[in-house]
């Protein structure tokens, strides 16, 4: 620049003017040249800072979306929010997320930046036509300055919004297309960037694996409801289910021989009576089983106590009960969830299977650890070749959950002795 603005003022400026005169226009020359290029520099650093500021607002965003749709597993508020952070992401006007059935019809539709009214008055779930079926058809992203210029663009329901730019992409996962996230309308721009078709793939990606996450939680929500009442029928097809159809049985007979021999058939029917209290005995206790929630929440020296007392009310069966206030302090809340779990389980199997009279429940501090002690004077089982019950499996699944251990020890004819232990949480044991 300094060769040429002396080349300027040597071959040009001053065979035309004065020698000072050529030398105050170099010089203004030679300013107004510094300065367009610092205004050009001035300006690209200013638009690279622009960029990197945008790109980690983007990253930012991504990774507060990973965070947030790792943490749902509801699977509609899962599309929701995949569907709100793409459209802050891109900075776009509207986005949508559609899911496909097996077929390609459109099943759910679920969308951002339009209101209740709006979606009324656009009428029904779109057909997979147009560009959202070319997305379902041919999964790759796709960026457009215009809607309607694409050859398969078929134009919007009455009501629609209108669109211009647009942005689609397949949220996919291992090879399945689990559906397409669509977003329209850039903000401050004609069109969406490479930039944001990046962030938005991304996020799909993130996406999938919530979505897939979400389903496998409702599947496995909907087994354990199948398998407890699998086993709530088990439990009352061997306990009240039997004891009633023996009563109808005993009924019956009575009914048969009242004629012929009255003294008889009354004292069938009051051995009826008393095996239909046992029996309506015997349901009350297992309902109060079935929801033990009442007193998880509340402390260990009052709710391990109430168990007891419905024990011997509803099973007529006799309970002692020591529970030490240092081991009911010592447990953290998931720990006295256990152990409140565990005992009312132990304690319903105790009464409706074990047939005992007599039973213990202790709780006490053993080597850092909370021991909870159940024993009984039962008939006993053969632990060692018994398959074991939804109960027990329950119980194990509870101890195994807060790093417990469960112990059975139990005999034919000898009563049984169940025994689980949890370790005191780290500032209680300092």
């Amino acid at each position: 620049m300094i060769a040429a603005l002396v080349g300027l003022d040597y071959f040009v400026l001053e065979p035309l003017m004065p020698t000072g005169i050529a030398h105050l226009v170099m010089v203004a020359v030679g300013i107004a040249g510094v300065l367009a290029f610092s205004l050009v520099l001035f300006g690209r650093l200013t638009a690279l800072q622009r960029r990197d500021r945008e790109q980690s607002a983007r990253l930012r965003a991504l990774n507060a979306a990973g965070m947030a749709l790792t943490s749902e597993l509801d699977s509609a508020a899962v599309l929701q929010l995949v569907v709100d952070q793409a459209r802050a992401i891109a900075s776009a006007k509207y986005a949508a997320l559609g899911v496909f059935d097996k077929g390609g019809t459109v099943e759910q539709f679920i969308t951002s930046g339009i209101s209740a009214e709006e979606r009324v008055l656009i009428g029904p779930l779109p057909h997979g036509l147009g560009l959202l079926g070319l997305l379902q058809r041919e999964p790759h992203a796709l960026r457009l300055r215009d809607i309607k210029e694409h050859p398969a663009s078929v134009g919007f329901p009455a009501h629609h919004p209108p669109m211009r730019s647009f942005l689609g992409t397949p949220i996919r996962w291992r090879g399945t297309a689990l559906g397409n996230l669509y977003l329209t309308e850039k903000h401050g721009a004609a069109e969406f960037t490479a930039e944001d078709e990046q962030a938005v793939a991304t996020l799909a990606a993130q996406a999938a694996i919530a979505i897939e996450n979400a389903r496998l939680y409702e599947q496995t929500e909907r087994v354990s409801v199948l398998e407890e009442r699998h086993r709530i029928g088990m439990d009352l097809h061997d306990g009240a289910i039997q004891s009633l159809y023996g009563l109808g049985l005993t009924l019956e007979d009575a009914a048969e021989r009242v004629a012929k021999e009255p003294t008889a058939a009354r004292e069938a029917v009051l051995r009826a009576v008393d095996r239909l209290n046992a029996a309506i005995a015997d349901l009350r206790s297992y309902v109060l089983g079935l929801r033990p929630v009442r007193g998880s929440d509340r402390p260990l020296t009052e709710s391990l106590p109430t168990l007891a007392e419905q024990a011997r009310s509803n099973a007529l069966l006799d309970v002692q009960v020591a529970v030490a206030d240092a081991a009911a302090e010592a447990p953290d809340s998931a720990g006295r969830e256990a152990i409140f779990y565990i005992a009312a389980d132990a304690l319903g199997n105790v009464a409706r299977h074990a047939r005992a009279q007599r039973a213990s429940l202790r709780l006490f501090l053993h080597d850092s650890r909370v021991v909870l002690e159940i024993t009984d004077n039962g008939v006993g089982f053969d632990y060692a070749s018994t398959t074991e019950g939804h109960g027990l499996r329950n119980m194990r699944e509870r101890a195994f959950a807060v790093g417990g251990q469960l112990h059975v020890d139990s005999v034919p004819g000898g009563g049984s002795r169940l025994r689980f232990e949890v370790p005191v949480r780290s500032e209680v044991a300092r």
